[in-house]
């Protein structure tokens, strides 16, 4: 792990905050593409994920909570709605073009 600097603090305690929701996470910064990294020591492959802010902040602890594991129903449940939405909005654009090319 040479091309990585672990982080171990911060001045907004973002490293003891993310262990409060879970013990094995640390952070990383990967020195190659200059980004933050979460990492877990339970896991084989520690990765988790990139932090996608510059900086150790607030932010960082929501995106942690957001994209935990446990919450994988409700975030899969999430982008088939956003799908949807989409899916429903390309149709509606379509029908008007479709409209638009007949009353020509």
């Amino acid at each position: 792990m040479k091309n990585y600097l672990e982080i171990r603090d911060d001045v907004y305690y973002i490293c003891q905050r993310l262990k409060e929701i879970d013990m094995s996470y640390f952070v990383l910064f990967n020195l190659s593409n200059k980004k933050y990294e979460i990492h877990s020591s339970e896991q084989k492959d520690s990765y988790c994920f990139t932090i996608p802010f510059d900086l150790l902040d607030e932010r960082t602890i929501s995106y942690a909570l957001k994209t935990r594991s446990d919450r994988r129903d409700k975030i899969i449940e999430e982008i088939e709605k956003n799908n949807m939405e989409n899916y429903n909005k390309m149709i509606k654009e379509q029908v008007n073009l479709l409209k638009e090319a007949l009353c020509q």
